[in-house]
């Protein structure tokens, strides 16, 4: 193996260890938008509950809308009132 070549061969592992430490990092950020998302998921399930939604209908579009079309429509009333 000539000093080209190994100096090649150094290049490259060198190039290989900063791509595999950048996926590390990348992991580590993924992983803590999952755990963000996992809680929001939780706390809109449990406010659901609380404004009497039942989190399981809301597996289309239409229903979400309507949803939130109650929510602001409630939530104008209690702005007018205060």
């Amino acid at each position: 193996m000539t000093d080209r070549d190994k100096q090649r061969l150094d290049e490259l592992e060198l190039k290989t260890a900063y791509i595999l430490a950048r996926q590390d990092e990348q992991d580590a950020k993924l992983n803590q938008i999952i755990a963000r998302l996992t809680y929001v998921e939780a706390r809109q399930y449990r406010l659901m509950k609380e404004l009497g939604i039942d989190p399981n209908n809301v597996d289309t579009y239409q229903t979400a809308q309507d949803d939130a079309k109650a929510l602001t429509a409630m939530a104008a009333m209690g702005h007018r009132l205060n």
